[in-house]
Parts: C-alpha cells; sequence; structure tokens
C-alpha cells in the first residue's frame, strides 16, 4: 500500500485531525474508569473480550475524554486494523501506519517527541507479529502509549505472554454484567448512586475474608436498595433471557435480537474460529457448542460426549479450548490442592452469556421464565460468569474459580484473599437448611470464614452463612 492510500485510510479513522467530532453513546462501562486510569501507565493497555462488547467504542470513549481535556488531536491516531483495505500490509502494518503517522501528521520523528502521543489499535490480532512489533516501540522509551484491543484471547495472550511479558495489562471486557445492564436499560439517578456503592462490598469481604463487617455492610445497603427491587427484579427477568450484550439493551423485540446473535455466532463460528484455528468441518463446532448450551452449568465428561457428538476426545478438547479462546464459554475445574485430582475431574461448562445460551436451546423468549428448572440453570450461569468477570478485575486474567464435589456439590469456589469462599446457587422459592449443607461442609474442611447461597428471595445471615437474592448479589459483582 502506497502512503498516499494509507493516509487517507488514517484520516477516515481519525477525524478530529480535521476538527470533525463523533458522536458516541454517552453511557459507560463499569470498565472505563479503570481504563482510563491506565492511560498514565507505562504498560501496553490491552482490552480483550468478546465481539460486539464495546471495546472499539471505549477505544473512541477514551480519545473523546482525551480530546476534552485539551490534548492536541494530532498526538491521537486510532485504526482499526481488520479494516479490508489494510490486509494486504501483514506483518508489516504497524511499522508502516507509525511511519506515515509521525511522517505526515506529527511531521517529525520518534525521537524528537515533546509530549506523549497515544496510539490505539483496534483488533490488533489481525496484524501478524504485532506484539514483536510493539516491544521494539516500547523498549526504545519513546513516549507514547498504546492500547490494543482484541477478540481473540489466543491472538492477544500469546503475543502478551511471549515477546511482551511485563510490559502489558490485559483487562477483559465481557458482555455487559447485570449493574451495567440495569444502569443502560433504566437510568435512575438514585439507584444508580446506591449501586455505585454496592461494588466494594463483595470484593472487599473476598480480599478480608471476614463476615461480621461484611454482614453488617450488606444490611445496611440492602436496606437503602430494597424500595427498588421491583423495578430491579422486572429487568433481571430480562436480562437473563435476553443476555448482556451492548446492543440489544434497548430492543423490545426478542425475536430480532434472537437474529442478532445467530448472526454473531456465525461470524465467531467461521471468521474468528474457521480463520485463526484452520477447522476443517466447522459443524462439529457448532454441535459441539449446541451440546454445551443444553448442558451450561453442568459438569462435562469428553469422554460421555464422544459417542454422543461422533468426536473424538481429543477433538473435542481441542473444541473446548477454542470456544474459551472467543470468549462463547467458561469453563472451572475442580478445588483441589492436588493438581492431579484437577486434572482427573470433568470440568464444569458455561456458556459465557445467558442470551447465548438461550438462542442456541430455542428459549430465546419471556415465556423460557415459566420453566423453574431452566430458570434455575441460566441463574446459575448468571453468577458463575458475574464471578468470573468480578475475578478478572480482581486479580489477573483468567483467575481460578472453581467447583467443589463431594457429599454435596457446590457451584463456585472463589480462591482470592486468605480463604477459599464457597458460593451456591439455589434459586427457588424455599430455602431449608440443607441448601446451605454443603456450603457448609466445605467451610468446615476448608476454613472457610462463611459462605454464600444466592437465592431467589432470602436474605439473611445464618451461622456463617449469607443468603444473598440474585437480583442483589448480582449488583455486587
Amino acid at each position: 500500500m502506497e502512503d498516499s492510500e494509507l493516509l487517507n485510510v488514517l484520516h477516515v479513522h481519525n477525524p478530529w485531525w480535521t476538527g470533525k467530532k463523533t458522536i458516541l453513546p454517552k453511557k459507560k462501562r463499569s470498565e472505563y474508569t479503570a481504563l482510563w486510569t491506565a492511560l498514565w501507565d507505562k504498560q501496553i493497555t490491552a482490552i480483550i473480550g468478546p465481539r460486539r462488547t464495546g471495546k472499539s467504542i471505549l477505544m473512541q470513549q477514551l480519545i473523546q475524554q482525551l480530546l476534552a481535556e485539551k490534548t492536541d488531536p494530532k498526538n491521537i491516531l486510532f485504526t482499526q486494523l481488520d479494516e479490508p483495505l489494510l490486509g494486504t500490509e501483514k506483518n508489516l502494518l504497524i511499522q508502516h501506519i507509525i511511519d506515515v503517522y509521525t511522517k505526515y501528521i506529527l511531521s517529525c520523528d520518534l525521537h524528537s517527541l515533546s509530549e506523549k502521543i497515544y496510539i490505539f489499535l483496534d483488533e490488533i490480532q489481525h496484524v501478524d507479529e504485532w506484539s514483536e512489533a510493539l516491544k521494539s516501540y516500547y523498549d526504545k522509551g519513546y513516549q507514547i502509549k498504546f492500547v490494543v484491543s482484541g477478540s481473540s484471547a489466543a491472538g492477544i495472550t500469546r503475543g502478551s505472554s511471549e515477546s511482551l511479558a511485563g510490559r502489558v495489562s490485559l483487562n477483559l471486557i465481557t458482555t455487559l454484567k447485570f449493574a451495567d445492564y440495569l444502569r443502560f436499560r433504566n437510568p435512575n439517578n438514585e439507584l444508580d448512586k446506591q449501586i455505585a456503592k454496592l461494588q466494594t462490598i463483595l470484593t472487599t469481604a473476598l480480599e478480608n475474608s471476614e463476615l461480621t463487617a461484611f454482614s453488617k455492610t450488606l444490611n445496611d445497603s440492602y436496606t437503602k436498595i430494597i424500595p427498588h427491587q421491583r423495578q430491579i427484579e422486572i429487568v433481571l427477568s430480562e436480562f437473563m433471557i435476553k443476555g448482556g450484550y451492548i446492543e440489544l439493551v434497548e430492543t423490545e423485540d426478542y425475536q430480532k435480537c434472537a437474529r442478532y446473535l445467530k448472526d454473531l455466532l456465525q461470524l465467531v463460528i467461521y471468521k474468528d474460529i474457521l480463520k485463526v484455528f484452520g477447522i476443517r468441518n466447522p459443524q462439529n463446532i457448532e454441535d459441539l457448542l449446541l451440546y454445551l448450551a443444553n448442558h451450561s452449568a453442568e459438569l462435562f465428561s469428553e469422554t460421555s460426549a464422544s459417542p454422543k457428538l461422533k468426536m473424538k476426545q481429543e477433538t473435542i478438547g481441542e473444541y473446548i479450548e477454542y470456544l474459551q479462546e472467543v470468549f462463547l464459554i467458561n469453563s472451572c475445574m475442580i478445588y483441589a490442592k492436588n493438581r492431579a485430582k484437577q486434572l482427573r475431574n470433568p470440568k464444569k461448562i458455561y456458556i459465557s452469556d445467558t442470551g447465548i445460551r438461550n438462542v442456541l436451546n430455542g428459549t430465546y423468549s419471556p415465556e423460557a421464565m415459566l420453566d423453574t428448572r431452566d430458570v434455575g440453570l441460566m441463574a446459575e450461569t448468571l453468577v458463575h460468569n458475574h464471578i468470573q468477570s468480578l475475578m478478572s478485575h480482581l486479580a489477573t486474567y483468567r483467575s481460578n474459580c472453581y467447583y467443589w464435589k463431594n457429599h454435596c456439590e457446590i457451584d463456585n469456589v472463589i480462591a482470592i484473599g486468605k480463604k477459599p469462599i464457597p458460593i451456591e446457587v439455589k434459586y427457588q422459592n424455599e430455602i431449608n437448611p440443607k441448601d446451605a449443607a454443603g456450603c457448609l461442609e466445605f467451610a468446615e474442611k476448608n476454613e472457610s470464614p462463611f459462605g454464600i447461597v444466592v437465592t431467589k428471595n432470602k436474605f439473611a445471615f445464618e451461622n456463617k452463612i449469607a443468603y444473598i437474592p440474585l437480583w442483589y448479589f448480582l449488583l455486587l459483582c
């Protein structure tokens, strides 16, 4: 590509160079604040997550705020690397972009920069050897803050672990958590303020492993937010069916939402998985994904799935990894101090978004809320996915969340802080002492300071167990 052709593309991607403004959503995801703070770190900021979760919008919103704070427009470069016109450049693309930018826009070389410049590279996994290119600029100490995004965990994490170890921070952006969905769907300043105060209650309890302070703070906040319970539960019922893809928040037509998600699945399977991993038979991936949706929140055995899917166990294992790499599923291992025991036991698999799960299962309709068993599985999926998202921000990307199985089974075990915390989901009208038996057994065996049972409507603290309604627990994550 000639310099003039590339420059034309860059001008389209960067309208602020010529004084033009871009129209962006005013609402911001809760992750925005942390990403804004990260702009002042030297490390490369990597934003990773599923397709169509708003990564590009987040980058544009960061740019918008930089401009609002009087950053020179020419000191900001944004490029969409999945732009078809850029496809011929391959591994030299980033170098060519920066060369053209510095020559024709900055009119200086990188050694003579007097101010920091901000370079945003969207969907960077489309460029071969991107990590080596960024490492070269990073190690030379130029005044450059890089922000990159990607929809493939493999494309980002492999590059960051190989060439950019210690030079990059990973930020996982999942589909919307319930707190953001509620805020986007039904703006209410008073409620928003109360929800904002909830965000540190659970994380503080997990890190400090202390029940007394947790119960007092949770009680105080509950009394303030309970007047909004009915409003919250109405939105929660919608969220459980529709899922958290940001473009569906204000879409009332469920059939239209379902079509959107089906199209998205085809895009991820046939563009991301097929292209990145070179699968010969994409129908096998579709069959496996459908099987996992039918068994989301359940133990998964490659051995038992093999004859049902008519696939080799090794192939199923590979496909499970691919589906995780493109963020369509989450998995967790059994909680055990012995690594060999973890490997011997089956994993639990969760579809990473309830909307995707429901589309695959044919239950993408408000009527699905009438099926108590299926709603219970939706609740388990929601709780696990929210915990995974929470942990990725508390600790490192892909921090471990486990399940536990002995006489009873525990849906989730969080191993952050001083002691492991068991979290069991019992989304049902009646809660009796037996429903907490698993948490109590785990707590006794592993010296847990407390356990959590996520319920449909019970809120109480009894015998080291916090009973928290689903709608309230999701707001805490």
